[in-house]
């Protein structure tokens, strides 16, 4: 068996044993025995617990957010888009929270920031997919913007806009998507 295919196998028992009682359940010994590797092999291809955690937090989010990001609809505007990236995405996160992080009085800080970190990564492919959208979008008024607008510069401002609302707990980002429905559809 490959290298890969080892560190799979141990993203996928981290995954597993995450799914089930949550980041603080996740212990290299437990892992290990689950992958079916020693200790020792998977602090080879994990050299920190936090490793391991971020994996296994990566996966969670790719699994919840990734038929998302990939469905793009041709009918469907940039500003429709984001509203259905936001609700998927506030879903995942209010649902890792309340199961992957339920016991996080247990975990250490750097294992806390490991885990978040892991959902910034898979949101950073999101950024992408913006980006494609909006250049595909043709009911977009691009010379009412100011210029030198590119795609990705608006693609980062609601990116961060969307992060920011989610990071604040706010319930919805209408303020931001009313401002985008606005800015880049219509001049009125």
């Amino acid at each position: 068996m490959s290298t890969l295919d080892h560190k799979e196998r141990i993203i996928q028992a981290a995954y597993t044993i995450g799914t089930r009682g949550g980041l603080a359940a996740i212990s290299a010994r437990a892992v290990a025995e689950d992958a079916g590797v020693s200790v020792g092999y998977l602090y080879k291809l994990f050299p920190s617990k936090s490793d391991i955690m971020v994996a296994a937090a990566r996966r969670y989010f790719e699994l919840s957010l990734s038929r998302e990001l990939c469905r793009i609809d041709s009918n469907e505007s940039f500003v429709e888009f984001c509203r259905r990236l936001w609700e998927k995405t506030k879903a995942a996160f209010v649902s890792f929270h309340r199961e992957w992080l339920r016991d996080h009085g247990e975990l250490p800080k750097q294992d806390l920031l490991a885990a978040h970190e892991a959902m910034g990564s898979v949101l950073a492919h999101a950024h992408t997919q913006l980006e494609s959208i909006l250049e595909q979008d043709t009911r977009i008024k691009w010379t009412l913007l100011p210029q030198g607008t590119t795609a990705s510069t608006i693609a980062e401002f609601t990116m961060l806009s969307l992060l920011t609302s989610l990071e604040k707990g706010d319930e919805d980002c209408e303020l931001v998507l009313t401002f985008l429905e606005r800015g880049l559809y219509d001049a009125k």
